[in-house]
């Protein structure tokens, strides 16, 4: 077995976590056939997502599950962590036209099942298509693991830093009036954008898509809110994988930085916001600046640790259950390897219920962009003021009405201490 560390955030929830899914939408109708045959062979290159959870007087451990996996057609989430996905955290489901990947973020993070998804989708559009696809840039059955693909990010021992060249930015972000509103459904709203058009715009701008997607959704915020208290502040999810030497670990290792939007940022031209933005980013992912973030990270894990017993971890963690992000969350999952793939898929999508705020999931596949935005309210004023921005650029899109939608919490308080009661027999 093997002890959870970098994933232990994600666990200790107030009954369970709710699964992430990468939505893949084909062009044409799934063939579970091949979508089955597709998932032995990825398994065959990532035997360290056959996984389940273990838990022993309130440590939460990694044991290999011998259950075989299996595609199963159905539209619905399912538990991840239960008999009917045989205790595994990584659960593949498809209907129609689409193939859902569900994953338990206690396993990997964004960046770490990217991969994944790329050899699953091309061994399947191999199959489907009787195509022998080009392979560039995707991980095969049969090769070596990659050095460092399985190591901990987070040990136990603090990374070096010297603190006169970390670089402070402020996070305390305006506080959206719509956060304040009760939790009871979440919504998605589906935008698929034209990949080349946003990609031009964004080059002519010196921006990246994530920098320009920030700059137009802080825009509209501050016409949405223009009696806004406070800076617009988005925090996005950045991965830190490089700047610590471990580029090919699948497990999580990720923060976030900062990029307030002001008064000041208001008035400059969208050229001159990008190259703020990008100076800004540059500064938070030094070396230094990482590493103090990390270590903050890794405190918190000793401090759990340290504490005995499930109720009194469940208890120490129980900020994150409720826990808000002011003003805004976007996490970029990055440029998916599937080129040879893109004709035959329509769009990519990445969402999870349970979170509180205002949260935007960016993906490039095939020949879109999607935003998958998040959120707990009913309201679309922040949808429409995301949509103005971007019909300000005249990027073509298409826009889903608000979808309400749930994915699964796990089950690890009631299965994985009945695996450690086995296990310790």
């Amino acid at each position: 077995m093997e002890k959870i560390r970098s994933g232990q955030s994600f666990l200790y929830r107030e009954e369970g976590y709710t699964s992430t899914v990468i939505d893949v939408r084909m062009k044409d109708k799934v063939r579970g056939d091949y979508l089955n045959r597709a998932l032995d062979q990825a398994l065959q290159r990532y035997p360290y997502f056959k996984a389940k959870l273990v838990e022993k007087e309130g440590e939460f451990y990694f044991e290999m599950d011998n259950i075989s996996m299996t595609a199963v057609k159905t539209d619905k989430s399912r538990v991840l962590g239960s008999m009917s996905t045989g205790y595994h955290l990584l659960d593949v489901t498809f209907t129609a036209n689409k193939i859902c990947v569900s994953f338990h973020h206690a396993l990997c993070d964004g960046r770490g099942i990217k991969p994944f998804v790329e050899t699953l989708i091309y061994y399947y559009c191999s199959l489907r298509y009787n195509q022998k696809l080009d392979s560039t840039g995707i991980r095969l059955a049969g090769e070596p693991l990659l050095e460092g693909e399985t190591a901990e990010p987070f040990g136990s021992e603090f990374f070096e830093v010297d603190r006169n060249n970390v670089f402070e930015v402020s996070r305390d972000g305006y506080s959206l009036p719509e956060n304040a509103e009760e939790k009871e459904t979440h919504y998605r709203t589906e935008i698929v954008m034209d990949q080349s058009q946003f990609v031009a715009f964004a080059r002519k701008n010196n921006a990246t898509p994530a920098i320009l997607l920030s700059i137009l959704v802080s825009a509209g915020i501050n016409k949405l809110h223009p009696d806004a208290d406070k800076p617009i502040v988005c925090s996005m999810a950045t991965d830190f994988r490089h700047e610590i030497g471990m580029d090919n670990t699948h497990k999580n290792c990720v923060g976030s930085i900062y990029l307030p939007y002001t008064e000041e940022t208001k008035k400059m031209s969208l050229p001159e916001q990008a190259a703020m933005y990008r100076d800004i980013m540059k500064k938070q992912k030094s070396s230094d600046s990482v590493k103090a973030s990390l270590n903050a990270q890794i405190g918190l894990y000793n401090k759990l640790d340290s504490v005995s017993g499930l109720e009194d971890k469940k208890k120490m963690m129980s900020f994150f259950n409720d826990i808000c992000v002011n003003t805004y969350v976007i996490s970029y999952l990055g440029q998916f390897q599937l080129e040879s793939c893109r004709e035959y898929i329509e769009s990519m999508h990445l969402y999870s219920s349970g979170t509180r705020g205002f949260i935007i999931n960016m993906i490039s596949a095939g020949t879109t962009i999607t935003l998958d935005i998040l959120q707990h309210f009913e309201s679309e004023d922040l949808i429409n003021a995301v949509l103005s921005s971007l019909d300000e650029i005249a990027v073509d899109y298409s826009v889903t009405k608000l979808i309400p939608f749930e994915t699964k919490k796990d089950k690890a308080y009631r299965t994985a201490g009945r695996q450690a009661e086995r296990y310790y027999k």
